[in-house]
């Protein structure tokens, strides 16, 4: 009987490390968005930056105001990502723990100071932050760094 504990031992902490491993691995990254808006704004005032492997898109809307014209057409502007470009954008998204933030951090767009959403699309789901315009958050400054630099080229 003795001799049994051991192996049935094992076999059970074999087993539960697996399990811990597969459930703490998280879900492929499939999308990273980013958008940014601004209420008091003439012109092009938001932006929605879609960044998936291989390629950035950056989508500027115009918002129509006293004196602007109102048919500008939306403007669309593609960069290629690497491989490696592309891997720390997911490894980045992945370590951002979103149930440690609130939906919304600060007060976007309050006083025309802008605002700003992260968002990180899986394939079970998407998880998302709204944010003053530039703010820092340190659960996801990493990758928003990263995004905004993809943004400003």
């Amino acid at each position: 009987m003795r001799r049994l504990k051991f192996p049935l031992a094992f076999a059970v902490t074999i087993s539960l490390a697996a399990c811990a491993s597969a459930a703490s691995a998280p879900a492929q990254v499939t999308r990273v968005v980013s958008t940014t808006s601004f209420g008091m704004c003439v012109g092009y005032c938001i932006t929605r930056l879609e960044i998936t492997e291989g390629r950035a898109v950056l989508i500027r809307e115009a918002r129509g105001g006293r004196g602007a014209p109102r048919d500008l057409p939306e403007q669309r502007f593609t960069t290629q990502l690497t491989p490696t470009e592309w891997q720390d954008i997911e490894r980045l998204a992945a370590n951002v723990d979103f149930d440690a933030l609130p939906d919304t951090v600060g007060c976007p767009d309050c006083a025309d100071g802008g605002a700003e959403g992260l968002s990180v699309e899986r394939a079970a789901g998407s998880e998302s932050v709204a944010l003053e315009f530039r703010a820092s958050i340190p659960e996801a400054q990493p990758l928003l760094d990263r995004v905004r630099a993809i943004r400003d080229r």
